[in-house]
């Protein structure tokens, strides 16, 4: 008998979750909008990278706005779903690199067997369709630092007016490594030109079930929404290993690029072609951390994608 292995356990608790599986969609972030877009880099990005997509000349990106739930039928305006922003940038040589970003401040766990844990702890009981609160409880009494993720993200997953008046973060360090050699810490922020701007509740209270993608195709479909990637350097006594440690403090902040978003993309995945957005997915001028939640990513949405095959894809 084949041995379950973590990631499965991962995907087979986060479908739980979800009430899924739900085939033909991701673990998570099952419903969302793919758009094409343009990234162009700032002088200072060449400065700190030697990447290709950082040398100046603007290149060609896949954008996906999502509902962070793996129901693909989640409320847009619950907090507790969530957003996210995905881009892939189309590099020169035919390759390409990813950043893959959401609101929350920090992540809720430091290694892949608590996160496994904490989703185990999530998972609705049949009776009432909630957690169950003595073992969520146990879990956050174990793990304050998920409780600090939970205080300092709950703000920020608050309804938006639109995908594009979000900001969102990558929560992981990345080295960008210049042309000699130069190492520079950072974590990238996406910066929506118009600033963050969040529903009230009377307009959160009457939003449409798919009232965010509904916004960005009329949205894009009238002009351009319009992105900063920025890339706070770390400090010395930053941890960089650590997804769930805020850095505190004055850090210096470098703009490396803005992201046009122009329109959206229909049908934009086959079944032989699914739209994979991986964090791992890097090119030469960046590398990871030794983030052991970073590490698992690409694992656990190899078994997403698998299972995802199962039904027709979905954007």
């Amino acid at each position: 008998m084949a041995t379950t292995t973590l990631w499965e356990e991962i995907v087979d608790a986060l479908q739980a979750v979800n009430g899924g599986p739900h085939p033909g969609f991701r673990a998570v972030h099952a419903k969302g909008t793919v758009c094409r877009g343009v990234f162009t880099p700032t002088a200072e990005a060449r400065k700190l990278s030697r990447a290709a997509h950082l040398q100046g000349d603007a290149v060609e990106a896949t954008v996906r706005f999502s509902n962070a739930s793996g129901h693909p039928r989640a409320q847009d305006s619950d907090p507790i779903a969530g957003r996210g922003l995905a881009v892939k940038f189309h590099l020169p040589d035919g390759e390409a690199t990813d950043i893959v970003s959401v609101p929350l401040v920090v992540f809720f766990a430091r290694t892949p067997e608590d996160f496994l844990e904490l989703t185990r702890a999530r998972v609705p009981d049949p009776e009432t369709g909630q957690p169950d609160p003595e073992r969520l409880g146990a879990y956050l009494a174990q793990h304050p630092e998920a409780g600090v993720a939970l205080q300092k993200g709950f703000p920020k997953l608050a309804p938006t007016t639109s995908f594009a008046t979000s900001d969102y973060r990558a929560l992981h360090a990345f080295c960008l490594v210049d042309a000699d050699g130069g190492r520079h810490w950072g974590r990238y922020v996406w910066e929506p030109e118009e600033g963050p701007e969040y529903l009230n509740e009377e307009q959160a209270a009457q939003a449409g079930r798919d009232y965010l993608q509904a916004e960005i195709r009329e949205r894009l479909a009238e002009g351009i929404a319009r992105f900063t990637l920025e890339f706070t350097l770390a400090n010395d006594a930053d941890p960089l290993d650590d997804p769930t440690a805020e850095w505190e403090g004055e850090h210096e902040v470098v703009e490396l690029g803005e992201l046009e978003v122009i329109e959206v993309v229909e049908n934009a995945e086959t079944p032989d072609t699914p739209l994979v957005f991986d964090p791992m997915r890097l090119t030469d001028g960046i590398e990871p951390s030794d983030d052991k939640i970073l590490a698992a990513r690409p694992k656990a949405y190899s078994v997403s994608i698998e299972r995802r095959g199962e039904g027709a894809p979905r954007q």
